[in-house]
This record gives C-alpha cells, sequence and structure tokens, in this order.
C-alpha cells in the first residue's frame, strides 16, 4: 500500500501501512535481539550440573595420572635395558626421574586441555616440561637418597632368614620415596597452572599419590615381574592423579559451573582475586563457542569477603538472576549469563549469607 500525503505535502503513515509482512517480522527480530542476555536457550539449569562438574574434574585428573603412570612405564623398561649394566644408582636415578617428568607432564598437559585451547595447552607444556626435568632430577636424587638410607637401615636389622619380615619393612621406605615422586609431579602441574594457591594443593596431593603408590607396590607378587612394575608405577600414576583432584575439590571456596553453553558442564575453580572471563584464550576462564561473549567480557573480584561482577564492555551488560547491569555484587547460586552462555557462581563460605536476592552496583 502506498503511503499518502496531507495537505501540507507531508508523509502520512496510517496503521494500516504497519500491518505488513515485512514490518511484523522486523519488530520481532528486534524483539529477539534485546532478549538474548535475558533467555536461555534450552530449559532451566540442572542442580546436578555442580556435581557432574566436580566428578569430571576428578575422572579426568584420574585418568591423566593413570596415562602418565602407563607411559612411565614404558620409559622405565626401556631405561632398564639400555642402564642394564650400570649400578643400581643410576637405576634407581633414572626410574625416579622418569616417573615424576613423565606423569607430572602428562597431568599438566591434560589438565590444561580441559579449557578447549591449544594456545593453554602449549603454554603448559612450554612451562611443564622444562620444570618436571629439573624438578625430576633434584627431586630424584633426594629420593634416591633417602630410600637408600632407610633400606640400608632395615637390612641392618633383618636375620636374613624371614622374608616376610624384610618385605614388611620395606613398605615404608618406598613409601616415603615415592611420596617425593609425587611431590615433583605435583609441583609440576601446580607451575603449568601458574597458581600458587593450586600449587599447595597438587603437591599436596602429589605426595598423598605416591605414598599410597609406593606403599603398596611391594603387596604386588614379585613373581610377575615386568607386570608388578606395571601395576605399581599405573596405580601409583592414578592415585597422584585422584588425590590432587580430591584435594581441590575439598578445598575448593569460590567456582564456577558452566550450566548452558558450548561447556556445559565444566567447572573452574577460582583460585585468583582477580578472574577475567571472556572468548580470549588470554582470558583466565575462556568460554568458547558463543560468539555473543567478547574477548575479555567480564570480571569477578573477590576482596574482603564479597564477590563483585563487573561487565568489562559498556555495550555488553551482564545478566544476574534476570538482573541486567554493569556491575553486581554476588553470592553462592548466582546464575550469571553472558552471551548465550549461563553459568553459576559457587560460594561454600556463604552460609552466612542471605539468599535469593542480588545487589546491583551500576
Amino acid at each position: 500500500m502506498a503511503t499518502q500525503k496531507d495537505g501540507s505535502g507531508r508523509i502520512r503513515i496510517t496503521s494500516e501501512h504497519l500491518r505488513t509482512d515485512r514490518i511484523n517480522e522486523r519488530v520481532h527480530e528486534m524483539e529477539q535481539a534485546q532478549k538474548v542476555a535475558l533467555v536461555r536457550a534450552v530449559g532451566s539449569p540442572s542442580s546436578q550440573s555442580g556435581v557432574n562438574g566436580a566428578i569430571q574434574n576428578i575422572l579426568i585428573l584420574g585418568g591423566a595420572g593413570l596415562l602418565g603412570g602407563f607411559l612411565a612405564f614404558i620409559f622405565i623398561e626401556l631405561s632398564v635395558r639400555l642402564l642394564e649394566n650400570a649400578s643400581s644408582t643410576a637405576n634407581n636415578l633414572a626410574f625416579t626421574f622418569l616417573m615424576a617428568l613423565i606423569i607430572g607432564v602428562t597431568v599438566s598437559i591434560i589438565d590444561a586441555a580441559q579449557s578447549r585451547i591449544f594456545s593453554k595447552v602449549g603454554t603448559a607444556a612450554a612451562i611443564a616440561i622444562p620444570s618436571a626435568i629439573g624438578l625430576g632430577l633434584i627431586l630424584g636424587l633426594i629420593a634416591n637418597e633417602i630410600y637408600s638410607s632407610l633400606i640400608e637401615n632395615v637390612l641392618a636389622g633383618w636375620d636374613g632368614v624371614d622374608e616376610a619380615w624384610l618385605i614388611n619393612h620395606l613398605h615404608l621406605p618406598r613409601g616415603l620415596a615415592w611420596s617425593i615422586v609425587g611431590i615433583s609431579a605435583g609441583l609440576t602441574v601446580g607451575i603449568a597452572s601458574k597458581s600458587l594457591k593450586r600449587i599447595a594443593l597438587t603437591v599436596s596431593g602429589g605426595a598423598l599419590g605416591g605414598f599410597l603408590g609406593g606403599f603398596l607396590f611391594d603387596f604386588v607378587p614379585y613373581e610377575l615381574d615386568w607386570a608388578a612394575r606395571l601395576i605399581g608405577i599405573v596405580i601409583t600414576g592414578l592415585l597422584i592423579g585422584l588425590s590432587m583432584a580430591l584435594l581441590e575439590q575439598a578445598a575448593r571456596t569460590k567456582w564456577i559451573e558452566i550450566v548452558e553453553g558450548g561447556m556445559a558442564g565444566k567447572q573452574f575453580i577460582l583460585y585468583k582475586e582477580n578472574i577475567t572471563i571472556g572468548s580470549s584464550p588470554q582470558s583466565d576462564i575462556t568460554l568458547i563457542k558463543d560468539s555473543a561473549i567478547a574477548p575479555i567480557h567480564a570480571r569477578v573480584i573477590s576482596k574482603a569477603g564479597r564477590t563483585t561482577l563487573e561487565s568489562l564492555n559498556p555495550g555488553m551488560p551482564c545478566s544476574v538472576n534476570g538482573q541486567v547491569g554493569m556491575s553486581f555484587q554476588i553470592q553462592d547460586s548466582s546464575e550469571i549469563t553472558l552471551g548465550a552462555t549461563v553459568i553459576r557462581f559457587r560460594e561454600r563460605s556463604s552460609a552466612s549469607r542471605p539468599t535469593g536476592s542480588i545487589e546491583r552496583l551500576s
């Protein structure tokens, strides 16, 4: 329908002009564009997403440790053949070095691969490999000295007849020596993640897993020969990875769960007071498969017992529990929408805080 002109020459648009399919389509598109930050694409968030994310992290690090143990076994067997005529000290040093190096590097790389960002995996590997080499050599020497000294004391007290007594007294020396191997692996993982707080947890987990693996090793029948070494080393790698993951989950105080989006089900523990979130690999938390998220989209600041979410882009506000703004004080279970991705902020030390309310700071 053509537009009309009144007596003054001005264009007159009536309601009939606005009742066209083209106009209705454009209005619908504009309404949907305004809702992007406020609606979820699929259903409501699952209350099990946090549990699933924690289990996923535990399984991934445990599996990484198991794989690292298997790879370490292969290289250790090769070294045994190469050092067949070498001294027991050289063989012991090669054993501890290779186990610490390979388990530490494997867990570090697979841990970084959870981000699904190639550059972050490359950075972790570039840090982990030289760190593991240096730590493996230094701590391997310490582990060998401790083990040799303790074994000498055990042999000095053995009557030369009671083999059961001897085997029972080998558990502790091996456990202590392998705990140092675990410490080396834990240091490698912590250093590669570039977090001082995390280093304490990964070192503790590595020490615990290494001790348990070494302590249990002598329970495997010696008659199995190489199979005994395979079982012992693989179990040790598994225990190192599991111990790190379990301690991290037990000690976490603040973390983020991805409820909906391209990384749904993932969990990120917040170790720093200032955490950036965005689509860029330079962000502390990188959210992929969401074109509506800016390279550095928002920041989570923890200070003086309060946690604040800030949008870093004036034209891209955040949505927290349905409220839109540039800055919010958030608390346990606050749901944050960035682009089409929904994340849930979790905080363990929130029992004394009220729930269900959000303080908008902008």
